[in-house]
């Protein structure tokens, strides 16, 4: 493996002119010219430490650590390919065109999985534009190129100096050719964009990110189908710069040019009309219309009309249809937040910014300002949860870093509450709808109904998104589903379909939030808005809490799962209002949704709260508290907090006994018999079993299971396999009838122990992979973690080591997340592990298994 350089490096890019000519006309035979080419470029380049990243048919891509090697290259490339005899080779062949070019700057470098490296960044893309600026033979420089190379160049080279040019979609760049006396001197001009085919307006700064959206929607403009491509998404978004990039990359499609209209300053179709004539410089007669000269104008042209901001034009749809129809050779790329609706129209939501790219942009931005500032280990997390706290909005991050110059990334990140006030700048060369994040949220917000501004407004009480038919019971629109879609077309939201369910989901990005918000706060009645949100998730809630325990709990969990922002929403509200049953019942409706999925810190936290509101001195919520008493103690107790678990049992059964709530004190029962079974009091533990099983119903199989289950592990406990076997078979059958997969699942994993002692481990392997399977759809972090572990032992046992390292340290992992108790275990496993294989063999395998996945060493059930 080569020393890729790193930091301000030189990349150069070479291309035969003529190739695919050449290849046509000579087929195979051209193979071995191909071959000699190759040859010599890499016989320079070895001689000039240039280290070659990657080749693409003809072409080449060099890297060098120093400008000056980067240009003697080139002038020793260039010298023997011109001296070599190419007709000894390829008969007819009298000269071989090679054209190169070269640009100066930092990069990124990207290693690959299969081994290959690749370099990335603006000046990656630059520095192929200025190698295809170039004419066979001739070698083109950019200013960085040259500036760092003259110091340490040979003597006979010179230099042509172009100027200015701009350079197909990374804007301006000072063009230099190299001068020799062994080389050409003359050619034809640059292949640079011409002004007179163009009005393009220049950005101050490189695009980042969106390569492939932008050759996705390059392809598709170009495509004989599109006449209309539309990109619509909200302010500060990037579709003007998308748009500009796109255009520039599309001018040698169209004979005729390309043409940019601002219509932000336009607000009917004849202003549109007006601008797009001024721009297309037009001389107008006073007869006939300004519409009817347009018209003709474009009938018999192939151009690209890019008409930017034509949200506020509510009647543009129908002149533009009208052009199209008249002009079969032009197309139209709009920019805007809400769509023309046309049949003809192609429309292309444009979303915020990867994560990646967005740090990227930030960089980029902040280097604008601060020309010092560097990514480093001390600011790319505060500069990563920048970018995400942003959401990837590109107006957002540029506004974010061009505050870098009085405030660290970290400084920007405890300030993101007040993003509405501090994302501004005074740039003077921007729009005003780009000078702040609010301006560009009043910009859309202006262009909306009374009626639907208001709506926006109460949608904001909804947190991580929200239904049309939740919209519909919460808020106070005549048309609730109309009004939403109206807002979709404005860009302000933008939706998410369940690929299960096929729900739509609508989403409101957080600057759209916290500015509805404020609209909210300023209505008299905004308190309601809230009231009936608390109660329809409270509802929602409970509802879903019924079907747990039964074969409908793998989708109700997945329900809660999608509305657990709205939950947390709902019950800060209440803590806030004082409404104190609400707040209660809501941390018992959190707690299921959050610890089914692992979430035990924050349930706990929310149980806490709960118990605060429902105090024992209000009879009222008594029965409300004794559930969060017992919920609080069974977290505890998966925690291996049993001292603190035991007092808030006993608490939570007085209550059920005064309430006489026989279904509450069998529960009560139940968890008291757990706490005494981890206790090693078998006796007492089976009795409170019994006694919770003879207050079960007969019909309520899951209770009845529990009992029965809890039984069965007393009997493990004393030794007595054979009635641990029958009980657990009992509470099988049971879990089955319930439908309460969770439960199976626990059931199967004591099967599987009572198969482990009796060291039949093809058995116990089954019943540990049934009970994963189900744990695994269910998302029971704690169950899979407890599986991996079991199977890890029988890996370890039949002297599978890797199986065995791997499944222990994955379930390390999950059991830390958990803050289980359990982890301990683990890791007495793992250390066990190294003592019977030695330091190096055990450290050679756990590095395997932190990078493996636990999927591979285990076979799941299929079906």
């Amino acid at each position: 493996m080569p020393d890729f350089p790193t930091g301000v490096i030189t990349l150069v890019f070479t291309d035969i002119e003529g190739s695919s000519d050449l290849w046509e006309r000579h087929r195979a035979e051209f193979q071995a010219v191909l071959q000699e080419h190759n040859r010599l470029l890499r016989a320079a380049a070895a001689n000039w430490y240039g280290v070659e990243v990657k080749t693409e048919g003809d072409a080449f891509f060099l890297v060098f650590a120093k400008a000056s090697d980067a240009v003697c290259f080139t002038l020793e490339a260039q010298k023997a390919i011109a001296a070599c005899p190419w007709e000894n080779i390829l008969p007819g062949l009298k000269a071989l065109w090679v054209r190169i070019g070269m640009h100066t700057g930092e990069t990124i470098l990207s290693a690959h999985p299969n081994g290959t490296v690749d370099y990335f960044g603006p000046t990656v893309n630059r520095a192929a534009r200025v190698g295809a600026a170039g004419h066979g033979g001739q070698v083109i420089v950019s200013e960085a190129t040259r500036t760092l190379a003259l110091a340490d160049l040979p003597p006979g080279i010179s230099w042509l100096d172009f100027g200015d040019h701009r350079l197909k979609g990374v804007g301006e760049e000072h063009l230099w050719q190299m001068l020799h006396p062994d080389l050409r001197r003359d050619f034809p001009p640059l292949k640079t964009l011409d002004a007179q085919r163009h009005n393009l307006p220049l950005s101050p700064n490189p695009f980042i990110g969106r390569e492939t959206e932008t050759e996705r929607l390059r392809a598709a403009l170009l495509q004989p189908a599109t006449r209309l491509l539309t990109l619509t998404g909200f302010g500060g978004f990037g579709k003007t710069r998308l748009a500009l990039q796109l255009a520039e990359l599309c001018i040698d499609e169209f004979s005729d040019g390309v043409w940019w209209v601002e219509l932000e300053e336009a607000h009917d179709a004849n202003s549109m009309m007006q601008r797009i004539a001024s721009e297309l410089r037009l001389h107008l007669h006073p007869q006939p219309t300004v519409r009817e000269q347009l018209l003709e104008f474009h009938r018999d042209r192939c151009l690209l009309l890019v008409l930017d901001n034509l949200e506020q034009i509510s009647d543009a749809a129908k002149p533009i249809d009208e052009l199209l129809k008249i002009a079969p050779r032009v197309k139209c790329l709009v920019t805007t937040r809400r769509a023309l609706e046309l049949r003809i129209e192609r429309v292309e939501e444009i979303r915020p910014l990867p994560l990646s790219d967005a740090e990227s942009l930030f960089v980029e931005r902040a280097r604008e300002r601060v020309a010092s500032f560097e990514l480093t280990d001390g600011n790319k997390a505060d500069v990563a949860e920048l970018c995400r706290r942003l959401e990837g909005v590109p107006l957002a991050i540029e506004l974010a870093a061009s505050r870098i110059a009085g405030m660290s990334p970290r400084e920007i990140v405890s300030r993101l509450d007040e993003q509405l006030r501090i994302l501004q700048t005074r740039a003077p060369e921007l729009p005003p709808r780009q000078r702040a994040l609010r301006s560009a949220i009043d910009w859309s917000h202006d262009l909306l109904t009374p009626e639907d501004q208001a709506l926006l407004a109460q949608l904001s009480v909804f947190s991580g998104g929200f239904t049309t038919s939740a919209a519909e019971e919460v808020c106070d629109a005549f048309d609730v589903f109309e009004s939403i879609t109206e807002l979709r077309r404005h860009s302000l939201l933008w939706t998410e379909t369940h690929s299960d369910t096929q729900q739509t989901r609508f989403m409101m990005l957080a600057s759209v939030h916290n500015y509805a918000q404020e609209k909210l706060a300023e209505q008299p009645n905004a308190s309601a808005f809230f009231r009936r949100h608390t109660d329809y998730f409270l509802r929602f809630a409970e509802e879903q809490i019924q079907r747990l325990h039964t074969r409908s709990e793998p989708e109700a969990l997945r329900e809660l799962g999608r509305e657990l922002d709205n939950l947390r929403a709902a019950i800060k509200w209440t803590h806030s209002a004082g409404e104190k049953e609400l707040c209660a019942r809501l941390a018992l409706a959190l707690h299921y949704a959050l610890y089914r999925q692992g979430f035990w810190t924050e349930a706990l936290e929310y149980l806490q709260r709960g118990l605060e509101e429902a105090r024992e001195e209000d009879l009222l919520l008594q029965a409300v508290r004794a559930k969060l008493l017992l919920h609080y103690a069974g977290l505890e107790y998966d925690m291996g907090d049993t001292a603190s678990a035991d007092a808030k049992v006993k608490a939570s059964l007085a209550i059920y006994r005064g309430l006489n709530d026989t279904n509450g004190q069998a529960d009560g029962l139940n968890l008291l018999g757990l706490l005494a079974t981890e206790a090693e009091r078998f006796d007492v533990a089976q009795n409170l079993f019994q006694k919770s099983l003879a207050l079960r119903a007969p019909e309520d199989h899951h209770s009845r299971a529990v009992a029965l289950h809890n039984l069965g592990r007393v009997a493990t406990q004393r030794g007595d396999m054979s009635e641990a076997q029958r009980l657990f078979e009992e509470a099988l059958t049971q879990r089955r009838a319930s439908g309460y997969a969770l439960g199976e699942a626990e059931t199967l994993a004591e099967l599987g122990v009572i198969a482990f002692n009796l060291k039949d481990y093809l058995t116990a392997r089954r019943f540990y992979g049934n009970s994963l399977a189900l744990r695994r759809q269910l998302n029971d972090r704690l169950g899979i973690a407890l599986m991996l572990y079991n199977l890890a032992e029988i890996a370890e046992i039949e002297g599978n080591f890797q199986s065995a390292v791997t499944l222990f340290v994955h379930t390390q992992r999950i059991f830390r997340d958990l803050r289980s108790a359990f982890a301990g275990a683990a890791q007495d496993a793992l250390e066990s592990l190294q003592t019977k294989l030695g330091t190096e063999a055990f450290s050679s395998l756990h590095c395997a298994a932190e990078s493996s996945r636990w999927e591979e060493f285990v076979t799941l059930p299929v079906g």
